[in-house]
């Protein structure tokens, strides 16, 4: 009667049902109607993976209570932080040096070579050749992500050019051009306002991490912006990659700021929501050119960046200005991403 009570209450607790002939690995469908996969319970709450109310449980033996299995579905958090952890262990294995060394994109200094190798060069192949227009980060072997803007109206042959640092020289072995198979427009971003300014390229070396800790960039956070935008009042965008330091701002800090100057009417009537981030740009920061690159957290010690934005609007004409940068907040759109980038590794 005992070991009965505690299957009733075992059931009970963890509000599933019964499901016959499901096997350890085996993929399921959860009550909401996506999928996950047949694992251990114990195994499953380990690794960040959750259960619901109605998803499928059996018993592999009679009295084998220690043995739950459940349609376990990994989080998007826990996804991108393996993710991340192996880019950081191929980085380490292939004996890449680290070498960010910023002493401060506009009012910023040349990168290193390879310093940033998740960096994407967005090429648009036009009748006088291969011209930039934005910039991307390589999240997975063959996804970048970029701006919803950069993509809004794509040209017939898009190119992403991997490990790219100076355009007046290819870098053999280094440097490679890639064509866009593919590419995903957040479902929400529509034009011509800057919310969801997110997409996905899939492509047919070195990615980058996405954020995996529920930890928001506050106002007054040192980050990272690289990229081949225009370096200040005048000029033609940059050959060699650059990179510049600069600061976050809070929402109200943003708020409070002559965002008119950024046709906030159009592109932001609902003012800064909390898929953007802030970032004052007085100095230093993104301009034209550099739209879809990243805006990075330098994890320490682990000679890996976490890309936590995506410039969205920089200053306008590349001066100095009390205008700040607007960026996509990555964080907000990991479920989005984590499910097109990486959907079987639920």
């Amino acid at each position: 009667m005992s070991g009965w009570c505690e299957r009733v209450l075992l059931v009970l607790l963890i509000g599933v049902w019964s499901a016959v002939g499901q096997q350890v690995g085996h993929v399921c469908t959860r009550v909401d109607g996506t999928q996950g996969v047949m694992r251990d319970l114990r195994e499953c709450l380990q690794q960040g993976g959750s259960t619901e109310s109605g998803s499928q449980l059996r018993l592999p033996g009679a009295t084998d209570f220690d043995r739950v299995i459940v349609c376990c579905r990994t989080s998007s958090a826990a996804i991108a932080r393996n993710k991340c952890f192996e880019w950081q262990q191929q980085r380490r294995r292939s004996g890449s040096r680290c070498t960010i060394t910023v002493p401060l994109v506009h009012g910023g200094e040349s990168a290193l070579v390879r310093e940033f190798p998740h960096i994407v060069s967005l090429l648009e192949d036009t009748s006088r050749g291969l011209r930039h227009v934005c910039g991307g980060s390589l999240i997975a072997r063959d996804w970048v992500l970029t701006a919803a803007h950069c993509v809004q109206f794509p040209t017939p042959r898009l190119v992403a050019r991997l490990g790219a640092h100076d355009f007046r020289e290819r870098e053999p072995g280094i440097s490679y051009d890639v064509i866009v198979a593919s590419y995903f427009i957040h479902p929400e971003y529509e034009e011509p306002r800057r919310y969801n300014d997110i997409a996905l390229l899939q492509l047919k070396f070195e990615p980058a991490c996405l954020p995996y800790e529920n930890k928001r960039v506050r106002g007054g956070e040192e980050l990272l912006v690289a990229g081949w935008g225009l370096t200040g009042p005048g000029t033609r965008t940059s050959e060699v990659l650059h990179k510049a330091q600069v600061r976050s701002m809070s929402r109200f800090q943003c708020d409070q700021h002559d965002i008119l100057r950024l046709n906030a009417a159009i592109d932001y009537p609902s003012g800064i929501t909390d898929s953007i981030i802030c970032v004052d740009e007085s100095n230093q920061g993104s301009c034209q050119g550099d739209s879809g690159g990243p805006l990075m957290f330098e994890r320490g010690g682990q000679c890996v960046q976490e890309v936590v934005g995506l410039v969205s609007r920089g200053v306008r004409g590349c001066t100095s200005s009390n205008v700040p940068g607007i960026y996509t907040r990555v964080e907000y759109y990991r479920d989005w991403i984590v499910d097109k980038v990486w959907k079987d590794a639920f």
